[in-house]
């Protein structure tokens, strides 16, 4: 194994939040050296690698880990658009709830890499990242001498995620798809159940630029004879899923016909939490009355009965949860920066969401709606260079009063807040909007709360980088209503 890097400043922004103890050498040592694979959550340039599943197949072979990849526990693997984090976080919140030992991956992170891999919602401790970074640095130093190359930064991490449940003695797992499907990390796994949870345009330079190319790509995930549900809902996408699926002689439950949900959220409760009914038309698949998930929004209606859904499926591989402690595991789900609200003053709210491409973009402006009642909207608004920034903007200068385009600083993906303003909608200033560029996201923000003068909502959105780098300073100013992910 080489040496980790000894100058890691160069990568302080992109690792956790200052805490009471500052890192230390030896992990900042490790995290930099991570850093340094390759990382396409850092470029949107994706020529120089090919992506392919044998140096993941690799990973698993050469520390065995077959097992807690779906050998030994029942895995479930989740693709989607959007939603696909929220339903896997739900998922893993009923299993631990279950008494389940659950290891869930997501990606990416917000505030510090542990984030990704987390046992019965807790992040592995400082001592334990350390070991397996230097645990599967060993092996992609070795890799890197063969044909195969070394691993990217998304395969080791996955690697370090499921090496990280096998030695916390997880007795389930849940694995959120990183990008696409068919070729993801993710998919060397054995799946007790899969689930797509939405189809949408977004990374059409490597999925394709039609919704049926992206859900076949997405619908990859899909085993032989593995039970897949489906939050699909455009024709031209579920018809490409259909296909795979009956190819490959998986039951695939859909919503709209094994199942359907209805949402019950009051638009004028101070309560942001959603309520639904999730309606079976399938005996595999329990009716829920009433039940609530603390995230706001009727996409998290959808997600939560996916997550049901997929609850339900496991029975066969024995894990079974009753419905009561489903409920209470699924009310107790906590995830950051999804219409995460931070309260400054009794009638001033800031909603900070990681939404990125046009449909994550009008699932909250639904919710910018919902909650503005006759307050003025502020948003700050960044994004990366590989995303179609023109809709986003659209659709938020339609239900804003005033938008701050800003940039993050701790990836180099970001797109020029110059463009994204002469990118505005030509009629913001017609009607009287007010637009402005400010390069600090952390400046950004200050300015538009000393802006406030009333009743007001403040909407922060764009990316997942953009969130990371505010989120501190709101913790800083008001506690989140619901949890603070550093505590996790």
């Amino acid at each position: 194994m080489q040496p980790f890097g000894t100058d890691s400043s160069s990568r302080r922004d992109e690792q956790a939040a200052p805490e009471k103890l500052p890192p230390s050498d030896e992990y900042q040592r490790a995290i930099a050296y991570l850093y340094e694979r390759i990382n396409y959550e850092r470029t949107a340039d994706t020529a120089p690698y090919p992506f392919r599943l044998q140096r993941m197949t690799e990973l698993v072979n050469r520390f065995d880990l077959h097992g807690v990849a779906g050998r030994s526990i029942p895995v479930v693997h989740v693709a989607g658009t959007k939603g696909k984090g929220s339903t896997s976080t739900m998922v893993a919140s009923m299993l631990t709830a279950g008494g389940y030992r659950t290891g869930l991956y997501t990606s990416p992170h917000l505030m510090r890499l542990e984030e990704r891999f987390t046992v019965d919602g807790k992040l592995p401790n400082e001592s334990e990242v350390i070991t397996m970074i230097k645990s599967i640095a060993a092996e992609a130093d070795q890799m890197a001498q063969s044909s195969l190359g070394a691993p990217t930064f998304f395969e080791m991490t996955t690697a370090m995620a499921l090496l990280h449940f096998r030695n916390a003695g997880c007795t389930a797992a849940v694995l959120e798809v990183g990008l696409g499907g068919k070729l993801d990390s993710t998919n060397v796994c054995y799946p007790a159940v899969t689930a797509i949870t939405s189809i949408g345009f977004d990374h059409q330079h490597i999925l394709g630029n039609t919704l049926r190319e992206i859900a076949s790509q997405k619908a990859g995930i899909i085993k032989a004879g593995v039970p897949a549900v489906s939050g699909v809902v455009q024709r031209e996408a579920r018809d490409s899923i259909d296909e795979i699926a009956a190819d490959k002689g998986a039951k695939l439950f859909a919503i709209g016909r094994q199942f359907d949900v209805q949402t019950m959220s009051d638009a004028g409760s101070d309560d942001w939490s959603t309520h639904f009914d999730l309606l079976s038309h399938d005996l595999a698949i329990g009716d829920r009355k009433a039940w609530t998930v603390p995230l706001d929004g009727d996409h998290q209606a959808a997600n939560a009965a996916v997550a049901c859904t997929i609850m339900d499926l496991l029975a066969a591989s024995g894990i079974v949860v009753s419905e009561s402690v489903q409920k209470s595991g699924l009310a107790s789900t906590k995830i950051a920066g999804r219409v995460e609200r931070f309260r400054l003053r009794p009638d001033v709210d800031i909603i900070l969401d990681t939404s990125h491409n046009i449909d994550s973009v009008a699932s909250l402006c639904q919710c910018i709606r919902k909650r503005r009642g006759h307050r003025p909207v502020t948003v700050v608004f960044g994004t990366s260079h590989d995303k179609d920034h023109r809709p986003m903007l659209q659709e938020l200068c339609d239900h804003c009063d005033s938008i701050t385009l800003t940039r993050y600083h701790g990836n180099p993906r970001y797109r020029e807040p110059a463009e994204l303003m002469r990118d505005l909608p030509s009629d913001v200033v017609s009607k009287g909007r007010l637009a402005m560029v400010n390069e600090n996201p952390v400046s950004a923000v200050r300015a538009a709360i000393d802006r406030i003068l009333g009743p007001h909502l403040i909407v922060i959105c764009g990316s997942f980088f953009l969130a990371a780098e505010v989120r501190p300073l709101l913790q800083s100013m008001s506690a989140p209503t619901e949890f603070d992910a550093g505590s996790q």
